[in-house]
């Protein structure tokens, strides 16, 4: 998903099925977000969504589509948490990897009465401290962890500005990769970030991510 097909959404343009995400730059409306303390937790099947990357997800469970029903008319915040087992239809807490991610309701766009695709853009990690609903859709408690500074050394400058570089040749190696990402990789300057951008390429299992 380009840059400019976020801002046609956030426009109230169309969106495109199949859009890959990306990772976008704070804005003024997520910054100033505020993450209740309990959140709605949508399940997802297979992937992660980090912080920063805006991600169309196609929806079309009956507990999630309960939830989005019934949350977005009050907060557009809502909890992405991973499960274990995606072959899972109906997962229960103890299914659930103990990580998720706040996100962002951007953009509800109805397919039919049981598929709505929600692009969301992530905000910010949590861990689930306790879940205090399962039905219709599961609710939780979450703590939200306090960001860990890098030493303040020319060791590890170095090491940030080798991976940062490493990245953007290996994009640049990529087929079809847009100039643009090459340029989004050049302009991370917070070692957080830069591991959110690079985590989902990984090839790696989710349960690792």
């Amino acid at each position: 998903m380009s840059e400019n097909e976020i801002s046609a959404l956030r426009a109230g343009g169309e969106f495109k099925p199949g859009a890959q995400s990306t990772i976008v730059a704070p804005t003024d409306e997520t910054q100033m977000t505020h993450i209740p303390e309990e959140l709605p937790i949508l399940p997802m099947r297979g992937f992660v969504v980090f912080p920063g990357t805006v991600v169309p997800l196609n929806v079309q469970r009956a507990a999630s589509l309960k939830l989005l029903d019934e949350t977005l008319p009050r907060t557009k915040v809502i909890g992405l948490v991973t499960q274990r087992d995606e072959t899972k239809e109906d997962p229960a807490p103890q299914d659930l990897y103990p990580i998720g991610t706040a996100a962002l309701v951007l953009k509800l766009l109805r397919q039919s009465d049981d598929h709505v695709v929600v692009i969301t853009q992530g905000l910010r990690r949590f861990s689930l401290r306790k879940i205090v609903a399962t039905s219709p859709f599961l609710r939780a408690e979450v703590d939200l962890p306090k960001s860990i500074s890098p030493p303040e050394s020319k060791e590890w400058e170095a090491t940030f500005r080798n991976l940062r570089d490493s990245a953007t040749k290996l994009f640049e190696l990529t087929p079809d990769a847009p100039e643009q990402v090459r340029l989004m990789i050049l302009n991370i300057d917070n070692a957080e970030q830069l591991a959110d951008f690079l985590a989902p390429n990984l090839n790696i299992d989710v349960g690792e991510k």
